[in-house]
């Protein structure tokens, strides 16, 4: 693979390990609104925005009151979500190249922010649900975040876990590599990173592994 120019990264299982803060949010949604829906549901389903979740699980009536409860649990969980090890010797290695750096992820911008306050590198573009655009599988948040950033399509990747992430790159004409670290199967094609050190590596050892 070429040196990239960009590298976007979703949050949520490849940045951050925040599975035990999301279910302690959906625990609160189950606890305080008597959501039957449970924990293993919604879990399957992340990566899209939280409104096209609940339309998913069936949930869209009650969608304001459960996105109440899920947000203030999940904000103030969120400062105390953990890097995944190695993940800030990665992002520090990539910076130190010139490659700049960029998230999209499906997660509010509230806590976006907090989660991200952990890490010491710039991120030259952070794409969140609060625009106009629809979420992922969709492409429109990999290409706003390519423009913002200054780089074109072919010379950015998007590293992300799920299979709405790899969804999104092949809609928006953009590499993916998939986190062998995060919370989803590898789709199958896929380049897979095993673990956070290759991510710093990107661009300059043999392709990753692909199926």
């Amino acid at each position: 693979m070429p040196e990239p120019a960009l590298v976007l990264l979703d949050l949520d299982g490849v940045l951050v390990d925040s599975r035990d803060a999301m279910e302690t949010a959906w625990e609160a949604v189950r606890h305080d609104l008597g959501v039957s829906t449970p924990f293993a549901a919604y879990f399957r389903e992340i990566g899209r925005p939280f409104r096209d979740i609940l339309e998913r699980l069936g949930l869209s009536e009650e969608a304001d009151e459960i996105e109440r409860v899920y947000r203030a649990t999940a904000l103030r969980e969120a400062p105390r979500v953990p890097a995944f090890p190695g993940i800030h010797t990665a992002l520090a290695r990539l910076e130190l190249r010139g490659v700049r750096l960029g998230v999209v992820t499906s997660k509010a911008r509230s806590q976006t922010d907090w989660t991200l306050a952990q890490f010491d590198v710039e991120f030259a573009t952070v794409q969140t649900p609060e625009g106009r655009c629809p979420g992922k599988p969709a492409p429109y948040p990999l290409l706003v975040a390519a423009s913002e950033a200054g780089a074109g399509v072919r010379e950015s990747v998007f590293v992300g876990d799920m299979d709405v992430d790899a969804l999104a790159a092949r809609a928006a004409g953009m590499r993916f590599l998939h986190a062998g670290w995060g919370y989803g199967a590898r789709p199958e094609g896929a380049a897979q990173l095993r673990a956070p050190a290759e991510l710093g590596e990107v661009g300059l050892e043999a392709p990753p592994l692909a199926a």
